[in-house]
């Protein structure tokens, strides 16, 4: 049985913009692509990698060009094949998680999502994952931020 891994937006918008730690992001996209592995996305983790790569594309304020860039770049993810996957069944894990404090919305829609698929969570240098009130499997891309 193939590994499952669950994308946080940092690893993404990683690999994206070819930051420290997106050889690895890459890796696990690849074996997606290749059918040796599963990649999910949260649909809220979605939203925060088109919205945040606008942000990094946008002189000022985003721009409807700036947002089809970063719709753009989530397409081709999907594409490859990491599925995006519905909140309808994670909403109570991820409300308890946020609960805890600490972690951000999106943060904790990705870690109820490991938790729904006993994935493995792909995640950066944010430490909002050191202190989970759920035990998931985590793995680092990078020790520190770009």
């Amino acid at each position: 049985m193939s590994e499952t891994y669950v994308f946080d937006a940092e690893p993404l918008i990683a690999y994206c913009y070819d930051e420290p730690g997106a050889d690895r992001v890459e890796s696990l996209l690849t074996a997606i692509y290749d059918g040796d592995a599963t990649g999910l996305l949260s649909e809220v983790t979605a939203t925060e990698i088109s919205y945040k790569i606008a942000w990094l594309e946008a002189d000022d304020r985003p721009t409807d060009a700036d947002l089809d860039i970063g719709q753009t770049q989530l397409k081709d993810i999907v594409d490859g094949g990491c599925r995006l996957e519905s909140t309808t069944d994670t909403w109570e894990t991820a409300a308890r998680v946020k609960a805890g404090g600490g972690i951000s919305l999106g943060d904790a829609f990705a870690v109820a999502l490991a938790d729904a698929t006993d994935a493995t969570l792909v995640v950066g240098a944010d430490d909002d994952f050191d202190e989970l009130p759920i035990s998931i499997r985590i793995e680092r891309i990078r020790e520190r931020s770009a």
